[in-house]
């Protein structure tokens, strides 16, 4: 594995920032969805819409991570691809890259990849309300946690490179 170049690493955190932006529109749509719902709409197509922002959500996280992954490791393969994605964002791997995740955080993410896997195959049982619900609960919190692990790695990628 040949050695990152400072721009490298500077791409990167551009490229980083850039998904952190890229999340705002995608969580004012999970508001509006969780607001229907709060105010009363209950239906299959309201817990789907609320779905599907969560979703996005999770998939914009996942981006991220390969990002990351793509950019140090550079071995992204196999049938659980997914799940150790989350998990190797936890790794502090020395003299390549800092861990992004704590495990506190990874956990939380990983339970969104979860219900992302679910949610791509809800036509063969259909989505839980209440599991939906129940994520969206948790959300507020995972994604502080996900921003405050962004700016903490940004630091990081920042003093590798150098600036």
């Amino acid at each position: 594995m040949r050695a990152r170049s400072a721009e490298d690493i500077l791409e990167l955190a551009a490229e980083l920032d850039k998904d952190m932006r890229s999340l705002k529109p995608l969580l004012e749509e999970n508001s509006q969805a969780a607001l229907r719902i709060a105010a009363g709409a209950k239906g299959s197509l309201d817990y789907a819409a609320l779905g599907y922002t969560i979703h996005n959500i999770y998939c914009l996280m996942e981006n991220y991570f390969l990002r990351i992954a793509k950019t140090f490791e550079n071995n992204i393969e196999g049938e659980s691809w997914h799940r150790d994605l989350v998990r190797r964002m936890t790794l502090d791997i020395e003299g390549l890259r800092p861990a992004f995740l704590d495990d506190t955080t990874a956990l939380a993410i990983d339970e969104l990849r979860s219900f992302r896997h679910v949610f791509r195959n809800a036509y063969q049982g259909g989505l839980k309300g209440a599991k939906v619900a129940e994520l969206q609960q948790t959300l507020p919190e995972t994604l502080e946690a996900f921003a405050q692990r962004h700016e903490i790695f940004i630091k990081k990628l920042r003093a590798m490179a150098g600036t």
